[in-house]
């Protein structure tokens, strides 16, 4: 595209025999897409309880997570958000298919959104808006309930599997979202922000592998994490409002909630360790609300100060 955005095709080699196994499975998301949500759930549940006994890698890396940031919590305590962690996961994966499918009003009664107020009021006043959030388990809802209503931009690198690549990319594009490569850096994402269109950001991830990327180490629950620094920089270049944002599944009500609080006042401050240290602060509020359904498998301490080792080895 004229704008240099992220817009997979589809093109025969998607139908190769290979990818066979692939559009079977695509094929029982759709039939889940038109299931009731208590069907999904009960699914949900089972899949994950069934990841959880049988992923050992996974499992640990969940177990390392968790022990580094609630020291405060016993085993058992823990080994409980595990498990629930991977039945929110399991849950979200089965809900994809209303994300790829069903109409937009469908999907208006699926995700509420509170907090809209505050993301308005930076539309009105002409002022871009940086969506800072993090890798809740239904991130991907969140981001389709806002590109609903506002022109927004996000970063991604493709996934290895063509077909999946394709249908996720074609989901998070469907209403107002552009995707931008993450290996083509940030110039594409402030010059978006400036034409007044809102970032979803999530900086929550150890990118010290990235070339280019700049990073330094700051806590995130006590804990030193390898952290990138941009949001102070694309703040300070684009004039963003930074407003805090995250997704969370309401198991009660087979819905999900995106939850937009007030822009940071005093951001960026001028000083790049204060900054990402503060980004990680907000990222940690949110997940404590919900951390059960926050992204645990995620390497997030592979990188160590001192090179020491990786606790998840």
């Amino acid at each position: 595209m004229s704008d240099g955005s992220y817009r997979p095709r589809f093109t025969r080699s998607l139908l190769a025999p290979r990818h066979g196994l692939t559009w079977l499975g695509i094929g029982l998301y759709w039939l889940l897409s038109h299931s009731p949500w208590q069907v999904r759930t009960r699914l949900g549940h089972w899949a994950g309880d069934l990841v959880y006994r049988l992923n050992a890698r996974r499992r640990h890396i969940v177990a390392v997570n968790l022990e580094l940031c609630f020291p405060e919590l016993d085993k058992a305590q823990r080994e409980q958000i595990a498990r629930r962690y991977f039945r929110r996961l399991a849950q979200s994966s089965m809900d994809y298919g209303v994300l790829w499918w069903r109409s937009g009003a469908r999907l208006d009664r699926m995700v509420s959104i509170e907090g809209l107020e505050h993301l308005q009021q930076c539309q009105a006043a002409g002022r871009p808006a940086i969506l800072l959030t993090g890798h809740s388990v239904a991130l991907d809802f969140g981001a389709a309930a806002i590109t609903r209503r506002f022109a927004t931009v996000g970063l991604i690198k493709p996934l290895r599997n063509p077909v999946i690549e394709w249908l996720m990319s074609r989901g998070r594009i469907r209403f107002k979202g552009r995707l931008y490569l993450r290996q083509d850096g940030l110039r594409p994402v402030i010059r978006a922000l400036r034409q007044g269109q809102a970032f979803y950001y999530l900086p929550d991830e150890d990118l010290t592998h990235v070339k280019g990327s700049d990073w330094i180490f700051a806590p995130f629950f006590g804990v030193p994490a390898a952290t990138i620094t941009a949001l102070g920089k694309l703040a300070r270049l684009s004039g963003a409002a930074v407003i805090p944002c995250m997704t969370w599944y309401l198991p009660e009500e087979g819905r999900y909630r995106v939850s937009l609080s007030a822009p940071l006042k005093m951001f960026p401050s001028g000083d790049v360790e204060a900054d990402t240290a503060r980004m990680n602060a907000e990222i940690e509020r949110m997940v404590r609300r919900h951390p059960e359904q926050y992204m645990w498998s995620l390497r997030l301490f592979k990188t160590r100060p001192g090179n020491a080792p990786s606790p998840y080895s």
